[in-house]
């Protein structure tokens, strides 16, 4: 592209940090992410809650303490890292926008802290199931109700977390596109990503009788970029990859 900026990615970056090892940083930090989050999302979580029942997800909570922690940490994990991606990330785009680079670190930011807000509901369920202060003050069935409530939170924080989530994929996927050390095929696709996350999430608000399910598929490519970050980010040059 005419306005690819041409640097030199060993010696671009930050003093102590160059450009090929933000890359890799970048590239190994989701990795953890991919690793974490999917654990606590899809099996730890899920296997605690009964939809149908607040008392059995008590019961089930009560009985697998070990598994409820585990999310916790996994979920804490992946937002610890996530900073760790975003700040990898700052550097790798600096030579390219140092503005943009750094907006695109503060919308990360916002969205890793609205979606630790909603993680914090976890921990108070960890909290009113072990404090008989509560269990003493109020009635099973009240117990469970706030449980169940508290337990189900999260998922809606972090799913509106996900609005400013889009934005960064968004903007990444400009820089990577205007950037001369990386194929421009993945910003088109973390672009491609970050506009299938705004249009599923607001889907679930506005429009939550349309099956937007397959805007999903947009997804992958955050763990597509992430392979080439890990194979190629410590190799990285100024001229335009083919």
């Amino acid at each position: 592209m005419s306005n690819a900026i041409a640097v030199n990615p060993k010696e671009s970056g930050l003093p102590g940090l160059s450009l090929n090892q933000a890359a890799l940083i970048a590239g190994y930090g989701l990795l953890i992410v991919t690793i974490t989050a999917p654990f606590a999302q899809f099996y730890a979580f899920p296997s605690l809650l009964d939809e149908t029942s607040p008392a059995i997800t008590v019961q089930n909570l009560m009985e697998n303490r070990s598994l409820f922690t585990l999310g916790i940490l996994s979920y804490l994990m992946n937002y610890t890292f996530d900073i760790v991606v975003a700040w990898a990330f700052y550097v790798l785009f600096l030579p390219v926008n140092r503005a943009l680079s750094l907006l695109t670190f503060v919308f990360c930011l916002v969205y890793i802290t609205m979606s630790l807000s909603g993680l914090l509901n976890y921990v108070e369920v960890f909290r009113l199931l072990g404090s008989t202060e509560v269990i003493a003050a109020l009635s099973p069935e009240q117990v469970n109700s706030q449980v169940y409530v508290l337990f189900n939170s999260y998922q809606y924080d972090w799913g509106f977390a996900l609005l400013l989530f889009g934005a960064v994929l968004l903007l990444r996927g400009y820089l990577v596109i205007v950037c001369n050390y990386i194929p421009t095929i993945y910003g088109y696709l973390l672009m491609l990503a970050g506009i299938g996350y705004i249009v599923y999430v607001l889907g679930i608000y506005i429009a939550p009788e349309i099956n937007l399910g397959f805007m999903t598929l947009t997804f992958a490519a955050e763990p597509i970029f992430m392979f080439w970050l890990i194979v190629k980010g410590g190799k990285i040059y100024a001229s335009k990859p083919e």
